[in-house]
This record gives C-alpha cells, structure tokens and sequence, in this order.
C-alpha cells in the first residue's frame, strides 16, 4: 500500500495541471477521487486524522490549482470539511490564525500596499536607472538592484516582479530599444535580455531574503518546529555571499547566452530616456520619506530585533501602526487588501493542515517510505542528492507555495532520518526551492507574467531556465554548502 499512496504523492502535482482547464468535470474527479482516499485506511502508524488532513489537503490544493474556485472559498472548504467529517475540532482548524508567521505574511503585504501607493517603489527604481542604466549592461544591473532592494519588503514575488519590476522594465526598454520586428529573433531583443535578469533577480531575491517569497515563513516555521530558529538575520547572512555572486555573474551568462544586440544611438537615447522618466516624477513627497524612514526602520528591526527580543511580526506590527498614524496608509487600504486577507486565510488553513498531518503521524511515515528508496551514501552527498531531487521535482509544480506545502517538510524529515545536520538541510532546501521556480514558464507568478510578455517560445524559455537556475544553484551550492555543513555557526555570528 505505501507504494501505490507515495505514488500518489509524487503524480499528484501533475495531474492537477490536466484539469486546471476551468472544466467542470475537475472538481467532480477531485471529489470522486478524495471520497475513495478517504475510505482508504490510514497506513500503519498513522492517525485517522493524519490520514483524513492528508485527503482535505490534497482537495484543497487540487481545487486551487484547477482555478475553479478562489482561494478563500477552498480555505473555508477545508475547514468545514475537517468539521463534517469530525476529522479535527474547532480549535483545533482555527489554532493558526493565531500563529505569528501567519501574521507575519498579512502584515507584509499591507508594508507593500505602503510601498508601491506611496510610489517610493517606482522611483527608486527609476533613480538607480538614471545612474547607473548608462548601457543596456548597467541598466540590467540597475534594474535587478532595484528588484534586491525592494524585495525585502514585498512578501509576494509575483506582486514585486510582475506588478512592479516587469511594467517598469517593459515600459523602458520599449521607449528606448523599440519593439522586434519580424526579422528579429525575440528573444535575442534587448528587451528579452532586461525582463530575463530581473526574473532571474527575482529568484535570487527570493532565495536571499526571510521576507521576499510568501513560502519563506512556511519554512522558518518548519525549522522553528524541528528546534532551529530561523530568524531574518540568520536566513540574510546564510545566503548573501552566494546570492551576490549570483547577482554579479547572471546578466554575464545571460548575455552569452541570449547574445542581444545594441548600438551608440540606443545608449544615447537610453541615457536621455532615463534621466526624463526620473524628472517627470517630480520632487520627492512626504509619504516617500516616510515610507523610507519606516523601510529602515523594518530592516534594521529585522536584522537585529532577536538581539533585543522582538521578533520579525512585532517588527511588522510596529511599522504598519507608524504607517497608518503617519497616514501613509488608513484603514481602507487594509481593510481592503483583498490579495492579504485572502493569503492569511489560506496559509493559516494550510497550517493547520500539514500541521495536523505531522502530528499524526502522515509526514512521519512519508519521510520514511521515501528514505527507503534512496541509496546509502555520507551525509554530505545525500545531501546533495536530496537538494537536487528538491530542485528539479518543481517541474511537477505550478507555484513555490504548493512545491513547499507538498514535499518540503517530507524531504527535511527524509534528511534527519538519514543523518544529515539541520541546519545545512533546511539551508539547501530553502535556496534549491526558491531558484527551481525558474525551470518553467509556470513555476511561479512572477514568470508566468514575465514570460508572457511574449519574447519566448516555450522551448526557448525552458532552456535559458534550466542553464540560468542550475548555474545559480551550483554557485549556493559551492560557496554555502560547506560553511552551512562544515561550521554552521560561524555563518550566522
């Protein structure tokens, strides 16, 4: 039986992108199939509820994934059916709205609500370019420092890279390199170049930074449960020296690889166009120095806030209350944040639902089932393999979220279990996670909207993301793996 259910598992993912057609029959095949695992008994050492958390999350997941119904309305779903089915008790389903990561992400996406509508967004990303954007070289670069600094406070990687950076970039470099025409190869284009780095920046970015992907939080939590405590200064100072590597050497392969052309007469324009998109914002306003001034304020509160006992949400609480009395933001732009409230119901639901399947025992059993299939080797390299089996399995996935809900938590119990060091193994797993979203034109939101710009063909997207995320994932790899294995502490000092 555990072949078959672990089957199961693994072609889970997949099968949910045949019906994400909006069809009716996916919700009629999704219920069929999760009533016939539900009457299955649980595997030997698993709880009823285990079992049952299992067959609601994989509903759950599958009804979200085939677009028939919004998020929150599948939240409310899972709760009811924990309830109807007596699979868990009240308390027990709402237990994680309370939970300060839960929190964490709400109160992250009102910091970005601050962000991009006191318009402090655009024009740091508008002045880097007037100084630095002097080439199409530079102005990649300029582009994807801008995606760096901003990410921090944009929990959302779709919300950064395709509502703020990709119209930016877009926009730019159509006013200055034009559009191809049908003797040009788009993705060669200039334009093709620019969207690509600053898609590849938004992977790194989300690998550097706690708060730049909505799944990091889901990860610190795992930790948190399995006794490492991975705070925002932990997860920047792990990362930083592979992630700017990254930085420094991605628009270098990138150009090899795409081979874009340009002449004197698009640096000059580019040079002219840059310094008139910058004035035609006009002096700088109240609402962006205070925007700025809390933006600081969060970072350092991030950074150093354990030092004095205040964690990453009551950093959060203190910079949203600044900015609502500061009027920066009111109350109806909270209030009103449809995408923050809907994600806060979601995650909290999915908390308590993977939360559950590890207490009964699902996740247990399933990091064991898996163990056994892997080959016996040192720590070090089962490491590795488990890195790499993390990474390309997000082939099967359509978003980070899904990719950490299903399998991140199994894989970290799978490392314990054979022996791997914690630290190391939730390190890896964090950054192979987030720089796998890059493989497809699916794996997450920000690439979805990136890619259907329309420089690429599908072939053509896949290839420049199998090359670009392996070599990033082989630099985190070479320059954090042996200081995260070898003197993990020396990292975060």
């Amino acid at each position: 039986m555990a072949h078959h259910i672990l089957g199961i598992i693994i072609i889970v993912p997949r099968f949910f992108s045949l019906i994400s057609q909006r069809s009716v029959l996916a919700p009629i095949i999704l219920a069929f199939g999760a009533i016939v695992l539900f009457q299955l008994p649980p595997p030997e050492g698993v709880q009823p509820a285990g079992w049952q958390s299992f067959v609601i999350f994989l509903l759950s997941l599958g009804l979200i994934i085939s677009k028939m119904y919004e998020m929150g309305a599948v939240a409310l779903l899972a709760i009811s059916l924990c309830l109807v089915t007596k699979t868990l008790p009240l308390t027990y389903c709402l237990s994680k709205f309370s939970y300060p990561i839960t929190w964490l992400i709400l109160l992250a996406f009102f910091i970005s609500r601050g962000f991009v509508q006191s318009g402090l967004g655009t024009r740091i990303a508008l002045l880097i370019n007037k100084y630095l954007g002097s080439t199409p070289l530079t102005l990649s670069y300029s582009l994807m420092l801008a995606e760096m600094l901003i990410a921090p406070l944009i929990p959302s990687n779709t919300a950064r890279g395709g509502g703020l950076i990709v119209p930016i970039t877009k926009s730019l470099g159509e006013s200055v390199f034009g559009t191809p025409d049908e003797t040009t190869q788009k993705h060669r284009h200039i334009n093709a170049f620019l969207l690509y780095c600053c898609f590849q920046a938004n992977l790194i970015s989300s690998a550097l930074f706690l708060t730049a992907m909505a799944g990091n939080p889901m990860i610190a939590s795992i930790a948190e449960q399995q006794g490492f405590h991975l705070g925002w200064g932990k997860w920047f100072f792990a990362f930083i020296l592979p992630a700017t590597v990254c930085f420094l050497t991605i628009p270098l392969l990138l150009m090899a690889l795409i081979r874009p052309q340009w002449d004197k007469e698009h640096v000059r324009t580019l040079i002219k166009k840059n310094a008139e998109s910058y004035a035609n914002l006009g002096p700088i306003t109240l609402a962006e120095v205070l925007m700025g001034t809390v933006f600081l304020f969060l970072l350092i509160g991030w950074m150093f806030g354990d030092q004095y006992g205040f964690d990453p949400t009551s950093i959060a609480c203190i910079g949203i209350t600044i900015l609502l009395f500061a009027r920066v933001l009111c109350w109806k732009d909270l209030g009103g944040h449809r995408e923050a409230w809907t994600t806060f119901i979601w995650l909290g639901t999915l908390f308590m639902l993977t939360s559950a399947m590890k207490e009964f025992g699902l996740i247990g059993w399933m990091a064991r089932a898996l163990a056994d299939h892997l080959p016996i080797l040192d720590p070090y390299w089962l490491l590795v393999l488990l890195t790499l089996v993390n990474f390309y399995i997000h082939y099967l996935f359509a978003s980070l979220t899904s990719h950490i809900l299903t399998v991140f938590h199994p894989f970290v119990m799978i490392g314990l279990g054979l022996g791997i060091p914690l630290e190391p193994l939730i390190l890896c797993l964090s950054c192979s996670t987030a720089l796998s979203a890059g493989l497809t034109h699916y794996g997450t939101g920000a690439g979805t909207i990136t890619y259907t710009t329309g420089y690429w063909s599908l072939r053509q997207w896949w290839w420049q993301g199998f090359w670009s995320c392996q070599f990033c994932l082989l630099v985190f790899l070479l320059l954090g793996l042996p200081s995260w294995y070898v003197a993990p502490a020396a990292v975060f000092l």
